[in-house]
């Protein structure tokens, strides 16, 4: 039966709440007794329920509880629906802000071939530190957390990008923040704001610094010059000051990082300082093998 609320006028009142019953009904599909409709009215505003009041025999009274128990799971998964939502809107976010490209983003552990004894206990030693991540954070009135950072030295082609890729992917899935670039995006992220306006060199670095965890590809590419040394020195100091955890990829041992980042002719102590800050706080870890690209297949 379908109920014409502007030309419905009767009511009956029932309480003091300015809940009325009214004069319209409805019979049970059931057992044909009438149910009747109940409307609010609040001052001017009038509103009739959409359905009559339950029947009380058997068979309404279950049918009752059926629609209940349906409309409540509707809700449920409404609700359920715009979590997840809200999550994928906050992930998408947080994406945006990591500086992870199209490859990166689609790099995983599942990807990642673990073709040697080398790559399998890179892959496991990764999946590890993902799951204990929460343990690699700093938290107030707790001991540092110490050695919360990892050094991944290796040739080219040898699964480095892939294997730091996979963990931001990991960590962004569980809402956690990161920003995955290689050293000359890092650097290129922080010369854009001394011709474009939208944030400061200071809010880039803070960034930087304060970002739950800082993946830095490629240490070593980038041509060396004062500039890219204290600045380099400023991030990696920062976040050492502030017990914040932080991945290193490079090509690179130890003299070859200090020799990669001292401009030609320049004090290495600069530099000195930025391994020592590194060797600190990270495990090493050493990837091995014929590079990928070259048909070795440990991508």
């Amino acid at each position: 039966m379908e109920i014409n609320l502007e030309q419905s006028q009767k009511a009956t009142p029932a309480d003091s709440r300015g809940v009325w019953i009214s004069t319209e009904t409805e019979s049970c599909e059931y057992c044909g007794a009438e149910r009747q409709y109940s409307e609010i009215v609040l001052g001017e505003f009038r509103m009739k329920s959409p359905h009559p009041s339950p029947c009380t025999c058997p068979e309404g009274a279950q049918a009752a509880k059926l629609e209940e128990a349906k409309q409540r799971a509707k809700a449920e998964a409404e609700r359920e629906e715009e979590i997840q939502q809200a999550k994928q809107s906050r992930i998408d976010k947080l994406i945006k802000r990591s500086g992870m490209g199209a490859r990166s983003l689609n790099q995983s552990f599942e990807t990642f071939k673990t073709l040697t004894a080398n790559t399998k206990s890179l892959a496991s030693g990764a999946e590890l530190y993902v799951e204990n991540f929460s343990n690699m954070l700093p938290k107030r009135g707790m001991p540092l957390p110490g050695c919360n950072g990892i050094i991944i030295i290796g040739d080219k082609g040898t699964g480095k990008t892939h294997i730091t890729s996979a963990i931001a992917n990991e960590l962004l899935k569980k809402e956690i923040g990161v920003i995955c670039m290689t050293e000359r995006g890092l650097l290129g992220r922080i010369r854009q704001t001394y011709s474009e306006r939208d944030m400061s060199e200071k809010e880039v670095l803070d960034a930087y610094i304060k970002v739950p965890l800082l993946i830095i590809d490629d240490l070593g590419k980038e041509k060396a010059s004062e500039w890219t040394l204290a600045t380099l020195y400023s991030i990696i100091d920062g976040r050492y000051e502030e017990a914040m955890p932080i991945i290193v990829t490079t090509n690179y041992d130890e003299d070859g990082i200090v020799a990669r980042l001292t401009p030609t002719g320049g004090d290495t102590t600069t530099a000195e300082c930025i391994v020592d800050r590194l060797k600190e706080v990270c495990r090493i870890a050493k990837t091995k093998g014929t590079s990928w690209r070259e048909g070795g297949g440990v991508r």
